[in-house]
């Protein structure tokens, strides 16, 4: 049975940086970024991502490792980012867990991870996940 968590996080670096632009406006990026998560889920996070911005959209793709705590078990896994929208949307977006990332306590974890943003620029962070004996 799947186990669901809430946490808020804090972005506490985010190093950007442009990799190639074109006469169309369009642009290419790619980040550096840390994070502090705080909740049922504690603890840090460093992902690497890479953008395609457009004209009035963007999206990217990456992978982020959790470093972690949830209801007393410890360890880490990754995440795999994907994500497409327009500048206008609210925000939020929806990953999962790497098969066969997890360690420590959480080892055999599986499952997904969404985001929202908030009006207010803070972020919720909910985790649904399984923790398997051994991994399908």
């Amino acid at each position: 049975m799947s186990s669901t968590v809430t946490a808020s996080f804090k972005i506490e670096s985010w190093d950007e940086e442009e990799w190639q632009e074109s006469p169309e406006g369009m642009k290419f990026s790619k980040a550096q970024v840390t994070k502090t998560f705080t909740g049922e889920l504690s603890g840090t996070s460093r992902a690497q991502f890479l953008f395609a911005y457009g004209q009035g959209g963007n999206g990217y793709v990456g992978h982020e490792r959790l470093d972690v705590s949830i209801g007393g078990s410890k360890g880490s896994f990754v995440l795999q980012h994907q994500a497409v929208g327009l500048v206008s949307d609210e925000g939020g977006a929806e990953w999962h867990i790497v098969p066969g990332t997890g360690t420590g306590d959480l080892a055999g974890i599986q499952g997904t991870a969404s985001m929202r943003r908030l009006p207010d620029g803070g972020h919720t962070f909910n985790l649904t996940y399984d923790i398997l004996d051994e991994l399908v």
